[in-house]
């Protein structure tokens, strides 16, 4: 399996458990861990000007919308993993990435949550056709 910078970051959060995090993510991230893995392998090859882009939509989004939709990624992926595990996840997402790819990787973390109450990924389609 190919390690992301992102997958690397949040498995050094796990000092103890480091080859765990890198050899069983699933425990970790949960039932769309491969989901959550190929956002962060993705993020490896974007450029920063993907990333600027990216970065930019996140703040475009209306600010009702952007608030309540980051409070549901972020209840979704407690619902998934355990609070630390879901603020190591959102903090090892690339600063470069900013607000947008560490929202989108608790959404990822908790999307099957989020789909079964009939809402859609917001933050995950910002990274779309960059």
């Amino acid at each position: 399996m190919k390690i992301s910078k992102t997958h690397q970051r949040f498995a050094d959060r796990y000092r103890i458990s480091t080859p765990r995090a890198l050899s069983h993510p699933d425990e970790f991230l949960g039932p769309n861990w491969k989901d959550v893995l190929n956002f962060w392998l993705y993020l490896d090859t974007l450029s920063d000007e993907q990333l600027n882009m990216a970065r930019r939509r996140f703040w475009n989004l209306d600010d009702a919308d952007r608030v309540s939709s980051w409070e549901l990624a972020w209840d979704a992926s407690r619902e998934v993993t355990s609070n630390d595990i879901s603020n190591r996840a959102y903090m090892s997402t690339p600063a470069s990435a900013s607000d947008a790819g560490a929202t989108a990787t608790r959404e990822l973390i908790g999307a099957h949550k989020i789909l079964e109450q009939g809402k859609s990924l917001i933050f995950v389609p910002l990274f779309l056709d960059l």
